[in-house]
């Protein structure tokens, strides 16, 4: 005669779901440094390659890097803005690959692809490229590798707030939300591409604070 079959008492199954949600509780946290590892990596590599495309740029362009824009002004003037950001110069002369999709072409915005960081959801996503009237590109403005000591030491672009540049004169006062300066998105910290095509990682208050000559100042 067969012996009825035990079925799991309430009691149980409720001591079996206690343990899966505990173990849950132990290696979310594991997995969710992991994927920010990965991604931080992921961006690490793509400012490795946007910086590989900058250099193949000056390269063709008597040692100069793109400049911000090639309007003379922001007001757009001889040539228009439309189009000639950096990221579409890069772009346009297949130095960098096109995104599978725009945010703006227009803007020179991209919605994914090499200038965009994968941790993006923090803010914007943005990778920028470094602006002021003291070290740097603007409108009509770039930079001279041969005329800048230490590349190895000077950064060009990095992890943004949300804007297409970045400021970092002196007389620019930081602060952890400025929308121009370095994102920490990277575990309070941000990647950031140098002029020799090298890119590193640092923390926010690194890039703020002692190390900002970085930025040429």
């Amino acid at each position: 005669m067969k012996s009825a079959r035990r079925a799991f008492t309430l009691i149980e199954l409720l001591v079996v779901i206690a343990i899966i949600a505990i173990l849950a509780s132990m290696l979310l946290p594991a997995l969710n440094r992991a994927r920010a590892q990965a991604q931080q990596s992921s961006c690490m590599s793509n400012q490795k390659q946007i910086m590989a495309g900058m250099l193949m740029y000056a390269g063709d362009n008597d040692d100069l890097t793109t400049p911000l824009n090639l309007a003379k002004s922001f007001s757009g003037s001889n040539p228009s803005r439309a189009y000639n950001w950096w990221t579409s110069l890069l772009i346009r002369g297949s130095y960098l690959p096109a995104p599978r999709a725009w945010e703006n072409e227009y803007e020179g915005k991209c919605r994914d692809g090499v200038f965009m960081c994968p941790s993006g959801q923090v803010d914007s996503g943005r990778i920028g490229i470094y602006e002021s009237a003291i070290y740097g590109v603007s409108y009509d403005h770039s930079i001279k590798l041969t005329r800048i000591r230490d590349n190895s030491t000077r950064v060009l672009i990095g992890d943004t707030r949300g804007g297409m540049s970045f400021y970092s004169s002196k007389t620019t006062t930081w602060s952890p939300t400025l929308v121009q300066s370095f994102s920490e998105r990277h575990n309070f910290g941000a990647n950031g591409g140098f002029l020799d095509g090298h890119a590193e990682y640092r923390k926010h208050t690194s890039w703020l604070a002692g190390n900002r000559q970085c930025f040429g100042n």
